[in-house]
């Protein structure tokens, strides 16, 4: 189940139509590619996918396309839940500690998740003003909620940061990770 929430970035990414060589990354899994950890439980993702992931969907279909920052409410009900992240507000400690414990016996990750999820952070915080503006937009669809996109963006970064920055040990080379991998290191947003 926490392959979900990477499959379905994948699919929606994917089916995005357009000229943006950004706009379809390929169809690769990245933790089939590398295994990072992640401290997300499997219950609480299969929940919040389970309530907000058709709006979280259209979301990412329009950022793919070249729209503007919205919020993906699956990320904010998973930053509700955890309390990690409030608005652009990041716990950093808190959540440097939850990837350090997921990442137990796994030292190697230790310096990846100390530089990675600060400097993701501060990437949030930079685009406070863009949030905003993207919060007064109206929704994709009349019944989504409108959340922010904050916790989205934070969650993305983080993903791509470890997988960017998998240690050797932890990365297996194939031309479909190595062609994410360059994917990742090209374009500017998740995959």
């Amino acid at each position: 189940m926490r392959n979900l929430i990477y499959c379905f970035v994948l699919l929606i990414a994917a089916n995005a139509i357009t000229a943006n060589p950004c706009a379809k990354p390929p169809e690769v899994d990245p933790r089939s590619c590398c295994s990072f950890p992640m401290p997300l439980p499997e219950a609480l993702v299969a929940d919040c996918v389970g309530k907000f992931g058709e709006q979280s969907k259209r979301v990412m279909q329009s950022i793919m396309t070249g729209g503007p920052p919205r919020g993906a409410c699956v990320a904010e009900c998973l930053s509700n839940t955890t309390g990690v992240i409030s608005g652009v507000e990041v716990n950093v400690e808190l959540l440097v500690a939850g990837f350090k414990m997921a990442a137990d016996g796994m030292p190697e990750w230790d310096p990846v998740i100390e530089a990675g999820i600060p400097e993701c952070a501060a990437m949030v915080k930079s685009l406070e003003g863009e949030f905003e503006k993207a919060a007064k937009l109206p929704p994709l669809d009349p019944a989504d909620p409108i959340c922010h996109a904050g916790p989205g963006f934070m969650f993305f970064c983080t993903v791509k940061t470890l997988f960017q920055s998998c240690p050797a040990k932890y990365y297996k080379a194939s031309p479909q990770c190595d062609a994410l991998k360059k994917y990742a290191d090209t374009c500017p947003l998740g995959f």
